[in-house]
């Protein structure tokens, strides 16, 4: 299961544990936060140091969407529009916007690459509801599935451009939720006619060469009662089998409340599910996971 895993780590530097961890049972990557980061110099060795213990082939990821969802602060990351920006830029003009997203996510990804990740977790392909929970809000390129779907292909591409992948996120929509997955488990009660055509953006980027897309820790009660990321319906059946996409499921962060408080057995519950990047954020809940595989 460990080569499944990608994980957070503690600190600016690699703890005795972590690198045992990444010798011993090497995760598929790992996903740096704000508590890792303090300079260019200092992530770049920190990523250096990881593929050391772990391999070449490690993934390394990170969240910079732009807007508040932002882990490194210096240029090009630190003062960038939230997607939301760019869907008024939109309805002004299309093409403008379009560019400007390009233009953008390429330096954003030429400046990933030269720091050593391989990942963004971006674009954000939830569509804007304005009755749902703040957690997505200005992340979101709009309302208007058209809209959304242009503008994140334009972050794809750019991604793409400068050496990065995309992930996509969060399979199926949490736009409509009304609550924060990381503090309790969110809930959407709309028919599934409707939750599938809010998915259009993610058959569209998938398409577009998209090979990466992250769960939604949200219960879509009308449609099936299990968490999307550990529900076979939505994993297999949605997201294989009627999408047609055959890239890497990634979980969203299974140490968030949303899932459970047992990460093992949310682990090994989105595994079954159809997950093939089981993404383990937070030190305490890597801990967890590699004590539950090794047991003293």
């Amino acid at each position: 299961m460990h080569q499944q895993f990608i994980i957070g780590l503690q600190g600016l530097v690699l703890s005795a544990q972590e690198i045992n961890w990444l010798k011993q049972q090497p995760p598929l990557g790992i996903i740096l936060f704000g508590r890792n980061v303090d300079s260019p110099a200092q992530v770049k060795a920190l990523l250096a140091e990881v593929r050391q213990h772990s391999g070449q082939a490690t993934w390394a990821a990170i969240d910079e969407e732009g807007g508040r969802v932002n882990r490194m602060p210096w240029s090009p990351f630190n003062q960038r529009r939230h997607a939301a920006e760019y869907g008024v830029m939109y309805q002004r003009n299309a093409g403008t916007a379009t560019q400007a997203v390009y233009q953008d996510s390429f330096c954003i990804a030429e400046a990933l690459h030269e720091l050593g990740f391989t990942h963004n977790c971006a674009p954000v392909l939830d569509v804007f509801h304005p009755a749902g929970h703040g957690i997505i809000g200005q992340r979101s390129y709009g309302s208007d599935i058209s809209q959304i779907t242009a503008l994140a292909t334009a972050c794809l591409r750019g991604l793409h451009d400068g050496g990065i992948e995309a992930v996509g996120k969060h399979f199926p929509g949490h736009g409509r939720a009304n609550s924060d997955s990381h503090v309790s488990l969110p809930e959407i009660d709309t028919p599934l006619t409707t939750i599938l055509d809010e998915a259009e953006p993610f058959a569209s980027l998938i398409a577009e060469g998209l090979k990466h897309v992250m769960t939604a820790h949200v219960s879509y009660t009308a449609t099936v009662p299990e968490v999307a990321t550990v529900s076979p319906f939505w994993v297999r059946h949605v997201l294989r089998d009627r999408i047609n996409f055959f890239g890497h499921i990634w979980s969203d962060d299974l140490c968030m409340k949303g899932v459970g408080a047992n990460v093992p057995a949310a682990a090994q519950a989105a595994l079954q599910a159809g997950c093939d990047a089981l993404l383990i954020c937070e030190p305490d809940g890597v801990r967890e996971i590699y004590e539950h595989l090794s047991p003293a």
